[in-house]
């Protein structure tokens, strides 16, 4: 099995489980991945779940999360222009 088959059942059994942090951090790799792979837009759909997240569950990877969104450009609130 691919690595991201696997993030895939892992994301899917930490729902299941309702193991929100450990979904977060799940999540946080898989854009980690995509990343790697040089595919910005999967790697910052995958940080955005990750964020979304972690400011629901107070999680220590927050800052990681907006630093790296931030990287491309992910950060700025459109709809207020």
């Amino acid at each position: 099995m691919d690595d991201i088959s696997k993030l895939d059942t892992d994301i899917t059994e930490a729902f299941q489980k309702k193991q929100m942090k450990k979904v977060c951090s799940l999540y946080f790799e898989a854009a980690n991945y995509f990343e790697n792979k040089s595919d910005i837009e999967a790697a910052c759909f995958f940080y955005t779940q990750a964020l979304v997240m972690a400011l629901e569950e107070n999680h220590d990877l927050k800052e990681k999360i907006i630093h790296k969104l931030e990287k491309y450009g992910r950060n700025q609130d459109t709809t207020l222009n």
